[in-house]
């Protein structure tokens, strides 16, 4: 009777593959389309400037076994034109091809700690197969059975709008790695807001649940606001909006009213132009994801960056100084990499007495910290020892290169510690948001014209496609970084610790340090809040630096060590039943 059971299931699995689903295409960016139809789906891409049809396999498919296939599919392609798309098929796609593909084309999929949740399109004539959901993010049809049993679904065929929990063991590794970074569980925003107009305006409604705050669970949460005076400020507002008296109590269920213009961009309503524009905006950087190998980091240069120093402390929380925590932070970090890896790492910074060579809980002083250019800077103008450091950063990737290193084998990290609304907790990681690149970079005076690093390169700027890729390949080292937070089970910001820029008084920017850096993968890490009580007591002690440290080797280890799709070489040969387009 159960085989009997299991064959009719399988039928009906196999049956709805065989349903014909309304073709859709959507574009990601100028050079990549994506489509489905008939639940195959192929990406579409256009040769980047100067690529040959070898280097366009590798960066699509990571695989150079795949050339024929492709050029089968394209009509024996053997010459690549920049006005030309070339088409490839979802099962050669390389993993982090295949996830941009999903994310384009199913806008609210989503990563879960433990699981990918798929949503089935509503667009959709006929139902998903469940056999292709579970090929297209596990690599076998056959693994049905598993995804039904995990998400305990009853029936078949799929509904439109019914939600796919794939397990993250069965994952691919593009999908395992975004469930590794997850934070918490995020439904879309139409799962928790409620949409509407009245005579103010239009709104989203949130209803607070037991033991919730109009500063963390709405403002912090939904506008994407930190800093203490922009989050009690715009409590305030949304307060008098929703006809709240005292906010301190508000009944179990009662509807907040956000106005929408201070909705961050994936809380907007769907349809709306932001929205829509920061989704391709995500989904085109993604395209830039480490694809570099380093063993045990070999060949890598690692540029670590203590914030602030010398006269300017930082954030200064009962007595906490910023500087003096990151630098014992960064000295950590330099000895394990030093230790653990075959890295080699500058540090922007000196001071009087350097690192110390063994643990100690004794934290050293940063006020004779000075930036290491040729001449040293003394820190005595913040603004200036910002600018110092990335034109440090600058000069050191540009050795780098010339001893025979790669850009991509160079990666920046600024560590800081923030002071933001005492109801902020967890480490948070900053990426340069593309938008955010535009324009020069170029400082003049007798200060900067002394300095060696200048006088080589004054000027610094970015083409599009730098801008993008910056954005990219950061945002895949920060991802590593979350990851390795969480496994180490140090505290993350709880609702979005990765961030393109910086919301402050009105104003968004991307720090200076970020913005005219010419290191591809580039990160400033806020590892805690030092207005948060919880996250002040953490940092004090030995261990939890210790921890951040060793967190963030792990982090550069996993970054260079990106996980291949066991699927692409095994489907190459039985690539025939997917046809040219």
């Amino acid at each position: 009777m159960r085989r009997a059971l299991t064959g009719i299931v399988a039928a009906a699995v196999l049956a709805a593959a065989d349903l014909v689903a309304e073709s859709r295409q959507v574009a990601v960016s100028p050079e990549v389309t994506v489509r489905i139809e008939s639940d195959e789906i192929t990406l579409s891409a256009k040769p980047l400037p100067g690529e040959g049809l070898d280097a366009f396999v590798l960066r699509v498919t990571d695989d150079t076994r795949t050339k024929k296939r492709i050029q089968e599919l394209n009509r024996d392609v053997r010459h690549l034109r920049r006005d030309l798309f070339v088409n490839v098929p979802y099962a050669l796609l390389s993993p982090a091809y295949k996830k941009i593909a999903i994310e384009a084309l199913f806008t609210q999929d989503r990563a879960e700690p433990q699981a990918w949740v798929h949503v089935v399109s509503e667009e959709s004539k006929a139902p998903e197969s469940l056999w292709k959901i579970s090929e297209w993010f596990t690599g076998d049809g056959a693994n049905y059975k598993k995804v039904m049993t995990a998400g305990k679904i009853e029936a078949l065929p799929t509904a439109p709008g019914q939600s796919v929990r794939v397990p993250r063991d069965l994952l691919l590794p593009a999908f395992r790695e975004a469930v590794d970074a997850a934070v918490a569980p995020a439904p879309p925003a139409e799962a928790v807001l409620e949409y509407g107009a009245d005579e103010q305006g239009r709104y989203a409604l949130y209803r607070l649940a037991r033991g919730e705050a109009l500063y963390s669970a709405v403002v912090v949460r939904f506008t994407g606001l930190l800093h203490a005076e922009d989050v009690n400020a715009k409590a305030a507002q949304i307060a008098r909006r929703s006809g709240i008296s005292d906010v301190h109590a508000i009944p179990v269920g009662f509807g907040v009213k956000i106005p929408v213009e201070d909705l961050a961009v994936e809380f907007r309503p769907r349809g709306d132009p932001e929205r829509i524009a920061e989704e391709k905006s995500r989904l085109e950087a993604s395209q830039y994801a480490n694809r570099v190998e380093a063993d045990r980091l070999s060949g890598v240069t690692v540029v670590l960056d203590p914030g602030h120093g010398g006269r300017d402390t930082g954030a200064l929380v009962e007595g906490i100084e910023e500087a003096r925590y990151v630098y014992d932070i960064a000295c950590r970090l330099e000895r394990r990499l030093s230790k653990e890896t075959r890295a080699k790492v500058h540090m922007t910074l000196e001071r009087d007495a350097p690192c110390p060579a063994r643990l100690s809980d004794k934290i050293g002083e940063t006020r004779s910290a000075r930036v290491r250019t040729t001449p040293p800077y003394a820190l005595e103008d913040s603004t200036i020892g910002v600018n110092f450091r990335w034109y440090l950063a600058n000069a050191i990737l540009r050795k780098a290169e010339k001893q025979g290193g790669a850009a991509e084998k160079t990666v920046f990290l600024s560590l800081h510690a923030d002071s933001l609304h005492p109801a902020v907790r967890g480490a948070m990681v900053y990426v340069p948001g593309e938008k955010f690149l535009t324009g020069t970079g170029v400082k003049t005076g007798e200060i900067y014209s002394a300095r060696r690093e200048v006088r080589d390169a004054p000027k610094v700027s970015f083409s599009r496609r730098e801008r993008v890729a910056a954005e990219g390949v950061s945002t895949d080292l920060a991802e590593r970084i979350v990851g390795s937070f969480r496994a180490a089970e140090l505290p993350l910001h709880a609702f979005a610790p990765i961030r393109r820029n910086v919301l402050r008084g009105g104003r968004e920017w991307v720090p200076a340090i970020l913005r005219y850096n010419r290191i591809p993968s580039r990160v400033l890490v806020e590892v805690g809040n030092l207005n948060n009580p919880e996250d002040r007591q953490l940092l004090v002690t030995r261990s939890y630096r210790e921890q951040v440290a060793g967190a963030l080797v792990d982090a550069l280890v996993a970054f260079f060590r990106p996980e291949k799709d066991p699927t692409v070489t095994a489907q190459i040969p039985g690539a025939e039943d997917v046809k040219a387009r």
